[in-house]
């Protein structure tokens, strides 16, 4: 990992003083096309070439953080944790004055460090085409903003309990009109349907099931918001006008063998969170997966409040065998022991001050399908508070979160975090 680190940053040095030096020639003759490069703090590297024509972004951030976690209301079941949450570093771009964009995203803190990778395809100002690894459209508003614009220092309950890293390799179409001061936003999109790096580890990792279609419509009755302010958690750009959202999106798993449809069963390597089912001939047999969503966002003045709710259910379940001979017929109600079923809501505001202050509160509520102790989705409460400070044109952040869950059926797994997290955006 650090040999590709330090082999990364190599390339990346050489590869910008190459372009700083060549900008420098371009500019001094009589070329009237100009290159140039420049770096602010919270931006990145950014590259001009021909007239803006053609720009690329060198960015990243970084997130050492402190977590002391309490569990089942004890003192004494108390736990610290120090290291780097994430540590990011994108690559972008912008290609025939945004005719096509790309992204390429990872995160060094993590054993599987590609997060994003795609292309776009931009034909008019309000359609967009997307192919590669990318944020889902068809998760809760949360699980779309990227992790360095989160309100709070972690994901709240409902997006950990119902997702993972929220990324998935598809083709995405994505498309923005008005109709008076209503803005509408649909998109729909088809996945492989088990998660991000969806290919596995070897050739005979492969995927298992079928894909997974998608849609998502999002309503503003006010009009749109400002620039990326609705994928931000903060109202950072500080609404003039009251600004709403509306959102509704679905989609169906067909044949999942993950817990949440992110990951997909390796019979050589079988990891946490997969499963698998036969018919009655021993042939793999997998259940579809279905996940609806309604999101509420409301942005005015440094105040902003988002309502999240989420409804997941199973299908094609008959038949199906633990076993491959076919003799333990899974019943039911012991699906919710394979896949993530219920309903939750997450309720979340907060106000950023003119100095870049903000306080923050949460909660959130879940209730499992079936009425089994051992379901993978336990019914919690989940509640917090947090404070946010921002600086350098906000470049920087320090966030402070406390945060509870209360399981009312298994209370020693009662859990208190208590996280401190700073952030640069370079």
């Amino acid at each position: 990992m650090k040999k590709n680190i330090f082999i990364t940053l190599t390339l990346l040095f050489t590869f910008s003083s190459f372009v700083c030096q060549e900008s420098q020639e371009m500019t001094n003759t009589s070329f009237e096309k100009v290159n140039k490069a420049n770096y602010g703090l919270g931006s990145g590297v950014s590259l001009n070439f021909d007239d803006s024509t053609h720009i690329f972004n060198i960015g990243g951030m970084v997130q050492p953080r402190f977590l002391n976690t309490t569990i089942g209301d004890s003192a004494q079941d108390s736990k610290n944790y120090f290291g780097a949450k994430r540590a990011y570093f994108n690559f972008s771009g912008s290609l025939n004055n945004g005719l096509f964009s790309f992204l390429v995203q990872t995160n060094f803190s993590d054993s599987y460090p590609l997060l994003d990778a795609w292309a776009g395809y931009h034909p008019n100002k309000n359609i967009s085409i997307f192919f590669g690894q990318r944020m889902s459209p068809f998760n809760n508003l949360s699980m779309q903003i990227m992790e360095y614009n989160l309100q709070f220092a972690s994901r709240n309950n409902l997006s950990q309990n119902f997702t993972e890293s929220g990324r998935e390799f598809g083709v995405f179409v994505e498309s923005k009109f008005s109709f008076g001061n209503i803005g509408f936003k649909p998109v729909v999109a088809i996945t492989s349907g088990d998660g991000k790096n969806s290919f596995g580890l070897s050739s005979s990792d492969i995927d298992q099931g079928g894909v997974k279609y998608g849609c998502r419509l999002n309503i503003y009755p006010f009009g749109f918001f400002k620039g990326e302010n609705e994928f931000i958690g903060h109202d950072t750009y500080r609404e003039k006008s009251s600004k709403l959202m509306i959102g509704i999106a679905s989609s169906l798993n067909q044949g999942a063998s993950h817990k949440v449809g992110e990951g997909h069963y390796y019979e050589d390597a079988p990891t946490d969170g997969t499963f698998m089912f036969f018919d009655n001939s021993g042939v793999f047999k997998l259940p579809n997966y279905l996940k609806n969503y309604i999101d509420i966002l409301y942005k005015y003045n440094g105040f902003n409040f988002l309502f999240e709710y989420v409804n997941t259910a199973a299908s094609n379940l008959q038949g199906s065998s633990l076993n491959s001979a076919g003799s333990l017929l899974l019943e039911p109600t012991q699906i919710s022991q394979y896949l993530v079923l219920g309903n939750a809501f997450n309720l979340q505001a907060g106000y950023l001050f003119i100095r870049d202050w903000s306080l923050d509160l949460k909660f959130g509520r879940s209730y499992y399908e079936f009425e089994k102790v051992n379901s993978i989705l336990q019914n919690y409460d989940s509640m917090g508070a947090g404070i946010t400070k921002y600086f350098s044109n906000r470049a920087v952040k320090a966030q402070l979160l406390a945060s509870y869950v209360n399981f009312p059926e298994i209370s020693q797994n009662n859990f208190l975090n208590i996280e401190c997290l700073f952030q640069i955006k370079f």
